[in-house]
């Protein structure tokens, strides 16, 4: 019987899906990270990420060579020949090899003289192309290098997957997403036409009010979560840019006959006339949110689009528009005290979840505004010896009897603009702090870490009162002021941050990266910045003592990375001695957690420095100098002067 012909499209397609051939497009900043990262390891002037196929070399990335998307033939290209074998190519000095003495690469430009090769192997063992090291001068590799750069190509593989997966999946959704959108609300959507005023918004609101029979209908706030940090990294233009976006993705997911209104910078109103059902209503607003959850891309910048939906529902229970916008505000605000994007109506029980809220929030603000709230110290300690070198200064409010948590009112802080003066209140009581918790370990080295919040970093104000506070309040002389900041944050780029980290270090301040891992920031960024440490979050330590190798295997990859870049390590929420172990035995020298100690007051650290010995061990003498030292105090203890004997020490 005759196998069936596989058609000539379908074939193209499935050759396609065992080749790297979907990702010759061109050079790829997001490699780049990489290639400066292959430079700065191996000490050269040139870092490549290439790949190859049958014919040819093509670059995702280059840095240190005006190279751009150049192309060379394979059996021309030293990456033509890294991916003949399995083990790197490395090549001191490229003119006493007879194998490349006269390559067209040596003999003209670039010049190479020293090239380093790791192959970049799939998992079904492909090689797909070189992470390569150049250097226009005869240059070595030592053994720590070459072991670094290989972990590194095996981290650059990983990515190739990735986007090869992504691009092959964009590519077999294209036709039917394509179709999809053509007849759906998105793709019918052409401008903001659609989008109304907010007096517009109110006078509807109030023309429906009036009508005798008070048709039933819902309102929904939508407010964007990450417009205020838009508008302050990136500036106005991109935050009105960020919420026309928005306005557009909120039109396409909602019913035509709904209204929807800009109704404040970062917020928008929609009026679903007759939508009273609560199962209808939070089905558009899973819409919502699931049309807000795709990342926007403006030019160059990722931006994501997390939103908070509060919902009230008019059946004649509200007496005036006022009122049911309120409740749709005091909606929002329940909403965001979710991590991510959601949404909450609003009923008896909520609205006096509300109430209290806000009766929390006045007294948070009268708590802020009196300095009562204070810092209390989560010891770091030497993993090996359980001795505290460091704390971290956590915020508590003591409030009503009860020392509440940072989880009951950072959102407190967040939804008061707060946040900011929080940072600046625990940091100046820390410092003020620090010369007591010096008086038990004099001269001992010891850190004290706090926390900056992207609030405070994004306000010049703020920012200018904190180095300030840094200047009015020396610490002691054995001590170290550490400030953490969120892996997110280093994505602002304007030079008054780099500026402020700058001034930040002038002042003997170290910089750590805060729960390293679970944000995004470019790494060949992170490492032009001043930053002396990294905090690696508790959500990979947790996992340490799982079934599963991955997560292991991830921390491990990850702690490698940090310590060939020359940051120090500390370990977040270490709760059990099986990882405590396994973090010794990969080289990790810091941490936090539970397992040590939870975080104190102020007079119970001073106790606890109290109680451990720091005396430093005592010097061994020789005894025959002990011994001389003894006769020659023997022979001084009387002097002889006229008219009598004096005492040792007599004036």
């Amino acid at each position: 019987m005759e196998e069936p012909r596989i058609p000539d499209d379908e074939a193209a397609r499935l050759q396609e899906l065992h080749s790297y051939a979907v990702l010759d497009t061109e050079a790829d900043a997001n490699f780049d990270d990489i290639s400066e990262l292959t430079r700065r390891v191996a000490g050269t002037e040139i870092g490549i990420v290439s790949l190859v196929d049958a014919e040819r070399q093509w670059f995702k990335s280059c840095v240190g060579a005006p190279m751009g998307q150049q192309e060379t033939p394979r059996r021309v290209s030293f990456c033509g020949h890294t991916i003949l074998q399995r083990d790197p190519l490395i090549i001191n000095d490229a003119l006493l090899d007879p194998r490349f003495a006269d390559n067209p690469l040596v003999t003209g430009d670039p010049q190479v003289r020293f090239y380093a090769g790791f192959p970049l192997l799939t998992a079904k063992g492909f090689v797909v192309g070189s992470l390569c090291a150049i250097s226009r001068r005869p240059h070595q590799l030592n053994e720590e290098q070459i072991d670094s750069l290989r972990r590194l190509a095996s981290l650059t593989v990983q990515q190739l997957q990735y986007l090869r997966e992504a691009a092959l999946l964009s590519r077999s959704q294209q036709g039917l997403e394509h179709e999809r959108l053509r007849d759906s609300p998105l793709g019918r959507l052409a401008s903001l036409e659609r989008l109304i005023s907010r007096d517009q918004m109110v006078q509807m609101l109030e023309l429906m009010f009036g009508m005798e029979l008070g048709s039933p209908f819902t309102l929904m706030r939508c407010r964007f979560r990450d417009y205020e940090r838009v508008n302050a990294t990136l500036g106005g233009t991109v935050a009105e840019e960020f919420m026309d976006e928005a306005a557009r993705r909120v039109l396409a997911a909602v019913p035509k006959a709904a209204s929807v209104a800009r109704f404040a910078d970062a917020e928008l109103v929609v009026l679903l006339p007759y939508e009273v059902e609560e199962s209808d209503v939070q089905r558009v607003s899973d819409r919502v949110i699931a049309f807000a959850s795709q990342v926007y891309r403006n030019g160059v910048q990722s931006l994501s689009m997390g939103v908070s939906i509060g919902i009230a529902t008019y059946r004649q229970n509200y007496e005036t528009v006022e009122a049911m916008l309120a409740d749709t505000s005091m909606a929002v605000r329940m909403a965001r005290r979710s991590s991510g994007s959601t949404s909450r109506f609003i009923d008896a029980e909520s609205r006096g979840a509300a109430r209290e809220s806000y009766r929390l929030e006045s007294a948070f603000r009268e708590a802020v505004a009196g300095k009562l709230l204070e810092p209390h110290l989560q010891p770091i300690v030497d993993l090996r010896s359980g001795d505290p070198i460091g704390f971290e200064a956590l915020a508590r409010w003591p409030h009503d009897g009860t020392l509440l948590q940072p989880g009951s009112f950072i959102p407190l802080s967040t939804e008061s603009g707060l946040t900011g003066e929080l940072d600046l209140l625990i940091i100046e009581k820390t410092l003020a702090a620090m010369p007591l918790l010096a008086q038990p370990i004099p001269r001992r080295e010891m850190t004290m870490s706090v926390n900056l919040s992207g609030i405070l970093l994004e306000d010049l104000e703020l920012r200018s009162r904190l180095l300030s506070l840094i200047d009015d309040n020396p610490w002691p002389p054995a001590w170290t002021l550490q400030v953490e900041l969120l892996e997110d944050s280093f994505q602002d780029t304007t030079a008054a941050f780099d500026q402020f980290l700058d001034e930040l270090v002038a002042r003997g301040v170290s910089i750590a990266i805060d729960d390293f891992g679970t944000g995004y920031s470019s790494l060949a960024r992170l490492i032009s910045l001043p930053i002396q440490g990294v905090k690696v979050d508790r959500a990979f330590v947790d996992r340490i003592d799982g079934r599963d190798e991955s997560p292991r295997t991830l921390l491990r990859t990850m702690l490698t990375m940090l310590t060939d870049l020359g940051l120090g390590v500390t370990a977040e929420g270490v709760e059990t001695a099986s990882q405590r172990d396994w973090l010794i035995q990969q080289g990790v020298a810091k941490a936090q957690g539970f397992l040590f100690a939870k975080p104190l007051s102020v007079p119970e650290a001073i106790q606890r420095l109290q109680q451990v010995d720091y005396r430093p061990r005592a010097i061994p003498v020789d005894p025959s100098r002990l011994k001389a030292a003894r006769k020659r105090r023997s022979r001084l203890r009387f002097w002889p002067f006229p008219g009598g004997r004096r005492r040792e020490g007599e004036a």
